[in-house]
């Protein structure tokens, strides 16, 4: 990490994460979702004989670029304890009260926005934004 006010920082934010409500949990996959632009194959005679579809695609492009940026630049730069954070954030999610069939849309907006509040530094302010936009608008300000 840096600084201790951005160890602070993603701390705080895994800690929320760990908390969140099945409400927002909910909120968190729906918005996540419609952020990847979700494209799923419709089902065809010639998907079933190759053994069915791959099942969903993700067509957001901005995100798709955003996120492989941030975690290529966290690499480059030997920010693991960032990328760590990430991904118990996404722990956090999945071992919180919120109760959920499918929590992936919510564990992976909680990734990208810690992960993104860890690399502020590394990437654009774009996709800064991208990265932190549904936990922005279900949970407030990273």
């Amino acid at each position: 990490m840096s600084d201790t006010t951005s160890n602070g920082a993603l701390q705080a934010m895994i800690e929320r994460a760990g908390r969140i409500t099945a409400e927002e949990a909910e909120s968190l996959d729906v918005t996540w979702k419609a952020d990847e632009g979700i494209l799923v194959p419709e089902p065809s005679a010639s998907l079933a004989i190759q053994g069915g579809a791959d099942g969903r695609m993700v067509t957001n492009a901005d995100l798709l670029a955003a996120w492989q940026h941030a975690l290529d630049a966290a690499g480059a730069a030997g920010r693991v304890e960032e990328i760590e954070a990430a991904q118990e954030a996404g722990r956090a999610v999945r071992h919180s009260d919120a109760h959920l069939r499918d929590r992936a849309g919510a564990e992976e907006a909680v990734r990208s926005a810690v992960l993104a509040t860890g690399v502020r530094d590394l990437v654009s302010d774009d996709e800064y934004a991208t990265l932190t936009a549904a936990w922005r608008k279900v949970l407030g300000e990273v």
